[in-house]
């Protein structure tokens, strides 16, 4: 999907990922440039090391740029990726002699995309007891989402959680196949039905930086997986990339490290060791805490206080016009 916009002074396109070429769509999309004009390359829907088949999405864009006679400093390119910046600047580190791009930086759209599209769903909170401590939601295949099915399999989660593995035919609200789900409209009642019986989310986010091929490259990238859980006032568990919840307290959002989890597991840099302290930190909640405990943890004022502050944030953050990453500490 291809999105152009052309003014006297500004060419904008935006990208979206539709399965094809995006590296052909830009190339028409950037073939309408005229010298002096300030080009904006939006594709905020991803956070991708990749554009199509090449592995190194910035070298891509450059060779386009390239290509078309475009000068990279009239180019600015926002993608979801949190800490965009900090991996161009990486890459032009291991890439020296390029011209560099006028721009490189995060824009929103799932946060947005999430309060516009989904019902709010904020009050499923009553005081009967849920009959499930967590719920998993996942629907295309990924690596890590493999490990999160075989490990709640081994450990004999499934009782003790509500769960969906569409590749694997595990629906929860009818969907046989992931090209069938549509996450950002009103969803069938068993879906909400799923957080009316539970009372947390494992998440499993997009990316987790596990299949990453290059050291100067990384990212931060949250999808309407977890603003979701915000939105709708839930605890989460979160299995993405590294220092996710780190972020997300940067944006000013608060978890739930003490009160509910030990979130430890944010600080480890490996990936593979982070996915795993995520599930091993779900089955130490499940094995410790009877549902009754866990009921009287969520209806503390503490947890009450953090959820109500979440809501407000994801709320008053969706109708900035533009969403900024500036005071965000990206020079670790």
């Amino acid at each position: 999907m291809l999105e152009q916009v052309a003014d006297s002074s500004n060419l904008y396109v935006k990208l979206k990922n539709d399965g094809s070429s995006l590296q052909n769509k830009l190339k028409d999309a950037l073939s309408i440039y005229e010298p002096g004009l300030d080009v904006t390359i939006d594709y905020s829907t991803e956070s991708n090391y990749y554009l199509d088949h090449s592995k190194n999405i910035y070298e891509a864009l450059h060779q386009i740029l390239e290509d078309l006679k475009i000068p990279a400093e009239n180019v600015s390119f926002y993608t979801g990726n949190l800490v965009n910046n900090r991996a161009y600047e990486r890459f032009k580190q291991h890439f020296q002699g390029i011209k560099p791009l006028k721009v490189a930086g995060f824009k929103d759209y799932w946060l947005k995309k999430t309060v516009e599209m989904h019902t709010d769903y904020s009050n499923n909170y009553n005081n009967r007891l849920k009959p499930k401590h967590f719920s998993c939601l996942n629907g295309a295949e990924r690596e890590h989402r493999i490990m999160a099915l075989e490990y709640i399999i081994k450990h004999n989660l499934f009782p003790s959680g509500i769960c969906s593995f569409v590749w694997k035919g595990m629906s929860v609200d009818g969907h046989e196949t992931v090209r069938s789900i549509n996450s950002h409209t009103n969803q069938p009642k068993e879906f909400y039905q799923v957080f009316d019986d539970t009372y947390y989310d494992l998440i499993t986010e997009t990316n987790t930086g596990m299949l990453n091929p290059h050291e100067w490259f990384d990212d931060v990238f949250f999808t309407e997986k977890i603003w979701r859980s915000i939105y709708y006032k839930r605890p989460f568990l979160l299995i993405g990339n590294y220092k996710s919840l780190y972020y997300l307290k940067q944006m000013g959002f608060k978890t739930f490290d003490g009160i509910l989890f030990d979130e430890s597991y944010d600080t480890e840099s490996d990936h593979k060791t982070r996915i795993y302290k995520v599930l091993e930190e779900n089955k130490r909640v499940v094995q410790k805490l009877q549902l009754s405990e866990l009921h009287d943890i969520m209806q503390s004022q503490e947890m009450a206080d953090i959820l109500q502050h979440n809501y407000e944030k994801i709320n008053n953050m969706a109708k900035q016009d533009i969403i900024t990453v500036s005071t965000l500490k990206n020079t670790e």
